[in-house]
């Protein structure tokens, strides 16, 4: 485990169990065996700290989730039914960030924190209404949203009893347990009924997505602009370097969106050299064609 991750795992508990406010930074550095001092390589504040436990943790479910989607082997049931119990694992396996989330304590923290869970309950929600949409066909969209908000919310119980509650609970169980009640609820629909939430009223919901990219994109113009800055004022630095950084930031400032190719060999080309902020570059680079 990197220190940057030693440091979010313990944030993450203390944050639990004392509530964002209420824990310090010199508290974070002792749980994480840390000088204080070393913590802010790492991190500029709290703020940014409790940023990243809900980008880490949740960026890394997707990742799973994904790999998990690309599978051609499992039925559109059997691969929402394996998603859903790796969702599950982790949240109970992570109880710390579902006392967070839970408890609501992220709203509490700063507007970034809050629209970045937005962000993740937006993704859940399409999730959820896409396997649904797959595994019951066309059908049901109509009622996908309500269907997949009805699940959303029965699993947030279930997994509060587990994480929080410590309710000896299994997941095998489970899945199948929800998923047989969402099979009821699907055939219960009749003609007579109308959906509760449609698409125009869940837009910002079906939507997030180009937000989220959009708003990657602006990271990243933003971390080439400081690079560019902070190396123009180094006289050793070699107007090609400059050149390439200038290039790649004109790949995200296209209305039409960067090209991977063009970007993959720019930085192929700038990751030899030792560039301030790169990490953080290439990582939003890399959330960006994830999107």
């Amino acid at each position: 485990m990197s220190k940057k991750e030693t440091i979010i795992q313990a944030a993450m508990k203390l944050f639990a169990e004392k509530g964002y406010h209420a824990t310090s930074m010199q508290e974070i550095a002792e749980q994480s065996g840390m000088a204080k001092g070393s913590i802010y390589n790492y991190f500029k504040s709290k703020e940014e700290i409790a940023v990243s436990i809900f980008r880490y943790h949740y960026e890394m479910l997707f990742r799973k989730l994904e790999q998990v989607a690309k599978d051609n082997t499992l039925s559109a049931r059997e691969k929402f039914e394996k998603q859903l119990l790796l969702q599950i694992e982790e949240f109970v396996r992570r109880k710390e960030l579902v006392g967070m989330h839970i408890g609501e304590q992220a709203a509490k923290i700063n507007d970034e924190v809050h629209q970045l869970v937005f962000r993740i309950r937006a993704q859940t929600i399409n999730w959820y209404r896409q396997a649904i949409i797959d595994i019951y066909g066309e059908r049901l969209r109509p009622f996908a949203l309500d269907c997949a908000t009805m699940l959303n919310g029965m699993l947030k119980e279930y997994m509060f009893y587990m994480a929080i509650e410590q309710k000896e609970l299994h997941y095998s169980a489970l899945v199948p347990f929800a998923l047989r009640r969402l099979d009821a609820i699907v055939a219960s629909f009749t003609e007579q009924d109308v959906p509760l939430l449609t698409d125009e009223m869940m837009k910002d919901y079906l939507h997030v997505e180009q937000r989220r990219k959009e708003e990657e994109r602006q990271h990243i113009v933003a971390y080439i602009e400081e690079i560019i800055e902070a190396l123009a004022n180094d006289n050793s630095s070699e107007n090609d370097v400059l050149h390439s950084l200038n290039m790649l930031k004109q790949e995200f400032s296209q209305t039409e969106g960067a090209r991977k190719f063009m970007v993959e060999a720019l930085l192929l080309y700038l990751e030899r050299l030792h560039i301030p902020l790169w990490s953080e570059l290439t990582t939003a680079i890399h959330r960006y064609f994830a999107l």
